[in-house]
């Protein structure tokens, strides 16, 4: 049998768990379905969609990681979050294998849906980002806001994919996600550690980071396209890598977009081997947009292709 949720989304009934349709990326045959709700009082927890005000510990939850504990490893299950901000006191760990999880859209631009369903870091958490990501996942249409201003990379993050000083997950996927400031103190809106295989794609980067996305470790096959970074120093900006030049392989692009004054690369003068392709840049060619000369990127195995720089004002004529 077929019937369609109150979200809009198709599914098969019967002895086994729901099998989302139409939705590449959704789901397992056999996996199941979770829905969080962390509003409180009943007008906040939408009455008229009854599995969003479905608290019963089994299927419904109020918090994210409650929901992910009652996931399986590997069975393709699927978490729905309900509108709202949940204010988190302790990190929240994404580390169940092939999970789904899915932000309310209510039909809103990709750069918008993470102002609505976000996680964000309680008054009292200043110690360490408000999500982990340790295991091979999708999110799509979640916030991160974190209030952490350490000096290391992983605890100056809204967001750690991966471990420090270890090989990171293999698979992540992160979709329509937004990273905003808020006047928070972290310096970093995503860090990557050691990951591969990690594709960062229309998400929203906006606030005075030091830097929208930090990657460093054993990272290899990471492709950050059509995102959009506002108001920060860098948008990406290199650690320290190992193995460069075999496992540093990144794409960044298609369709990034910068506005200025935000640079968008800084390599801090570290060889790898990446393409940086079909990107438009809110700066000059140059230093306005990089930490060092093109030249010296190719040089160093950063090749620069096809991107769209600001043009200079040449006067009156």
């Amino acid at each position: 049998m077929t019937r369609r949720n109150s979200q809009g989304f198709s599914h098969f009934t019967g002895a086994t768990a729901p099998f989302l349709i139409g939705n590449a990326g959704l789901g397992a045959p056999g996996g199941k379905v979770f829905f969080v709700n962390s509003n409180t009082g009943s007008a906040a927890r939408n009455l008229e969609r009854p599995w969003f005000n479905q608290i019963d510990g089994e299927t419904g939850f109020d918090n994210l990681q409650a929901a992910i504990d009652a996931c399986v490893d590997s069975r393709g299950d699927v978490i729905y979050v309900a509108r709202g901000s949940e204010s988190v006191t302790e990190t929240v760990a994404f580390n169940k294998t092939g999970i789904s999880v899915i932000g309310q859209t209510w039909g809103m631009n990709p750069f918008a849906r993470g102002e609505y369903t976000a996680l964000s870091a309680a008054v009292s958490f200043t110690d360490g980002p408000v999500a982990t990501i340790t295991s091979p996942c999708f999110i799509y249409g979640m916030g991160f806001a974190s209030r952490d201003a350490g000096a290391l990379f992983h605890t100056g993050a809204a967001v750690l994919i991966g471990v420090p000083a270890a090989i990171g997950p293999f698979g992540v996927h992160m979709k329509a996600c937004r990273f905003p400031k808020w006047g928070l103190t972290n310096r970093i809106g995503l860090s990557i550690e050691g990951s591969s295989n990690t594709m960062i794609e229309e998400c929203d980067f906006e606030g005075a980071f030091a830097s929208g996305i930090y990657i460093q470790g054993t990272a290899g096959h990471i492709q950050i396209r059509n995102n959009h970074f506002c108001l920060m120093t860098n948008a990406i900006t290199f650690g320290e890598f190992s193995d460069v030049g075999v496992n540093t392989q990144l794409l960044m692009g298609p369709g990034n977009v910068t506005v200025s004054p935000t640079k968008f690369l800084n390599t801090d003068n570290k060889d790898g081997l990446g393409t940086v392709f079909g990107n438009y840049f809110g700066t000059a060619v140059g230093a306005a947009t990089f930490d060092v000369d093109v030249a010296n990127m190719e040089t160093g195995g950063w090749s620069c292709v096809g991107n769209e720089y600001k043009t200079e004002d040449p006067g009156p004529t």
